[in-house]
């Protein structure tokens, strides 16, 4: 299990709702903010990357197909019709890189450093679940704005 302790969680926590708000509403355009968990979102896609250093883990943010659609528009200026599905997942697996980086950023200045892999992403057809060992600390963050919503979850190992 990782060996983090509650006021660590809370920083974590409180970095990568921070950061989520400030990338996504400075790349989009439009205002994000963190909402209650929200089950009817169907996340059939998802930018994931690992991090390694004084914490272990995976952070991946997630959404639906019209949020990311909608995300990708406003994010390259082109008209949603003509955003391809390409865009999405190449929108995605930056938006999750950018998080990231401006966490590890962030995170130093608190004191903690750790380094992170280049993203990826997935996409499925009805959602996209993921499994982790049963020990790993793990939190998840919903976010909406007026075009989109969107999850994140930080595994800690």
């Amino acid at each position: 299990m990782s060996n983090v302790n509650n006021e660590l969680k809370n920083t974590l926590i409180r970095l990568f709702e921070n950061s989520i708000i400030e990338v996504i509403s400075t790349v989009s355009g439009v205002s994000v903010f963190k909402v209650n968990c929200d089950s009817n979102i169907n996340d059939n896609f998802a930018g994931i990357l690992m991090f390694s250093g004084e914490i272990n883990g995976i952070f991946m943010i997630k959404t639906d197909e019209q949020s990311l659609r909608a995300l990708t528009s406003n994010i390259t200026g082109h008209d949603i019709s003509f955003v391809k599905e390409n865009d999405m997942i190449d929108c995605i697996g930056e938006l999750a890189n950018m998080i990231c980086g401006t966490v590890r950023a962030k995170a130093a200045v608190n004191g903690i450093r750790f380094k992170s892999s280049i993203p990826f992403s997935a996409k499925g057809v009805s959602g996209l679940e993921f499994s982790f060992k049963k020990n790993a600390l793990t939190f998840t963050l919903h976010f909406s704005s007026g075009i989109a919503r969107i999850s994140a979850r930080v595994v800690l190992i």
